[in-house]
């Protein structure tokens, strides 16, 4: 049989790329692993682990003579709506306003900026997982059809073989007829 169709079939490279896509599937997972970590930590509220940590007091109504107010009252028993991730990357001034720039959008520590640049940083974390993702499902197909190249070559190889063996049998006889 001919030398380069024995080495076609006995080729290594679909094992190759196997394992290779095979290792870039492993390494999307540790990526997916650590943003998986990383979004679990953002919604964590820090003020709820800080809370945690020490003990409050436990403060009788009677004692604050502002308590009387029921809307000061309300408000000091509502829960803080603000997002965790604003909380762990924001950064909070007195009165709301840096000290050294008042009402300057161009500081990258104006509250608006700060706000900006945490969203579209989010929203890009957002867009490489949802990469990773696609990159993931295009990685199994791609192994999909390595198993179904890799099926059709050896069912080729079978009948290339099955056609070779039966030619050399054919030449034995023939050869065998001629000697007898």
């Amino acid at each position: 049989m001919d030398k380069s169709v024995t080495h076609t079939f006995r080729s290594r490279l679909l094992d190759e790329l196997e394992q290779a896509t095979n290792g870039l599937i492993e390494g999307e997972a540790t990526l997916r692993r650590a943003l998986g970590r990383l979004w679990q930590v953002m919604s964590e509220d820090p003020d709820l682990k800080q809370r945690k940590q020490s003990v409050v007091a436990k403060r009788e109504e009677e004692d604050d003579p502002e308590m009387d107010d029921p809307r000061v009252r309300r408000v000091a028993h509502a829960p803080d709506l603000t997002p965790a991730t604003h909380k762990l990357f924001l950064t909070a001034y007195p009165n709301g306003v840096p000290l050294s720039y008042e009402h300057d959008p161009s500081n990258p520590t104006s509250p608006e900026r700060q706000g900006e640049t945490l969203e579209k940083s989010l929203c890009t974390l957002r867009e490489l997982q949802d990469d990773g993702r696609e990159y993931v499902e295009r990685l199994q197909e791609i192994r999909e059809g390595l198993g179904d190249v890799r099926a059709q070559r050896d069912i080729i190889w079978n009948v290339v073989r099955e056609r070779a063996v039966k030619e050399l049998q054919d030449a034995a006889f023939v050869t065998a007829g001629l000697v007898q």
